[in-house]
């Protein structure tokens, strides 16, 4: 089905994507020479800071402003790793040291972020702006008091048909909540309910973890008294940002079924020619399940505007692993999210599933999330 063949695609939990694992927008901290950069009239404003700094003799002033530059973009991997260059150059430069404050701040790093503040406070008291970095500090530190991050509920129905038996409808209804556990860690648990003949009910618990290039995360799921779905299955996934347009996906599981034991593991590339699109390439190769090897792939195109309605489309061809053994299933799907404010999303999508020797169904499913603190 669709939906696995989504998480399976993308490589983590849609809650770790939704809630608190993707980098913190910097906003208005950032200098104001970088407010009105617009990818449509020209090049990125950090196309030409890069191009700057690369022809330049060291400079910590250049270095700070394409810092800035990265983050106002919401690429914080690279405004990091700009920082971090400008203070194993400029060590003892306390407008350096802040900007890695800063940046560390907006990462989620509360703990790394208030030590560098305060060496900055050891050498210089009353560095313009270290209060207002302070306060800043404790604001997030108290948002942080809350522990529910968000929360999701997706209801769908399908119509399924049969080469030798009578069409049947199915429906699936998901229920998640994300907590916060630290900086830069979440657990995300889900309850999973799914009704054909007979009704399977899945419990999720997937731990995501944020690192500065990426993600990792791993996950445990339970079926009590399966019919169709894995008595019990182990996942983990992971993401590396190569490069802020490259980067490298990865996942693996071992599911227990009623019948056999499945072991998949797939690999792929996400790349982003623009800002807001996403293009991504993945294999999915499956051992067990009644045969030796089987393989398949997806191919996923995102349309995602901060703020505004995006859009997806996805064709898939993979080994799909039930309590019946494993078939090969095609399916494509497409959707569309759309912001609603004050951290509500809601998510429409429809799909297409063929698996081989088995059903045609064809589904749609409504979604509605929140996240805390807004988009």
């Amino acid at each position: 089905m669709t939906d696995r063949v989504l998480a399976k695609f993308v490589g983590v939990s849609i809650t770790a994507m939704l809630f608190g694992l993707q980098p913190v927008q910097a906003k208005t901290q950032v200098a104001a020479d970088v407010e009105n950069i617009s990818a449509q009239s020209q090049p990125p404003r950090s196309e030409q800071l890069e191009k700057e700094v690369a022809n330049s003799p060291p400079d910590s002033e250049r270095l700070q402003r394409l810092a800035s530059v990265y983050a106002a973009e919401g690429d914080l991997a690279s405004a990091k790793r700009t920082i971090d260059r400008a203070l194993a150059l400029f060590p003892d430069d306390n407008d350096v040291k802040m900007a890695n404050a800063n940046i560390l701040l907006w990462q989620g790093r509360l703990k790394q972020s208030r030590l560098q503040a305060d060496d900055v406070a050891r050498h210089y008291p009353d560095y313009p702006g270290l209060a207002e970095f302070r306060t800043a500090l404790e604001r997030v530190q108290d948002d942080r008091a809350a522990r529910l991050i968000g929360a999701a509920v997706n209801v769908g129905v399908a119509d399924v048909s049969f080469p030798l038996r009578n069409d049947q409808t199915w429906t699936t209804q998901v229920g998640s909540a994300s907590f916060r556990l630290s900086d830069s860690g979440s657990l995300t648990t889900t309850i999973d309910m799914e009704q054909r003949e007979q009704s399977d009910v899945r419990l999720v618990a997937e731990y995501a973890h944020r690192l500065d290039n990426g993600f990792v995360s791993i996950g445990v799921a339970a079926t009590p008294n399966a019919d169709f779905r894995e008595k019990w299955s182990v996942r983990a996934a992971g993401k590396y940002n190569v490069s802020r347009s490259l980067s490298i996906v990865a996942d693996g599981k071992l599911a227990d079924y009623s019948t056999n034991m499945v072991v998949a593991v797939g690999a792929g590339l996400e790349y982003r020619p623009a800002p807001d699109f996403f293009l991504t390439a993945r294999t999915i190769n499956l051992f067990g399940g009644g045969e030796n090897y089987r393989f398949g792939g997806v191919l996923r195109g995102d349309y995602r505007p901060e703020g505004k309605v995006g859009f997806f489309v996805l064709a898939a061809e993979y080994p799909d692993a039930e309590a019946d053994g494993t078939r090969q299933l095609r399916s494509f799907a497409g959707g569309m999210v759309v912001p609603l404010g004050q951290g509500w999303t809601l998510r429409l999508t429809g799909e297409d599933d063929r698996r081989e020797n088995s059903y045609h169904r064809r589904a749609v499913n409504v979604g509605i999330a929140w996240r805390f603190g807004g988009s």
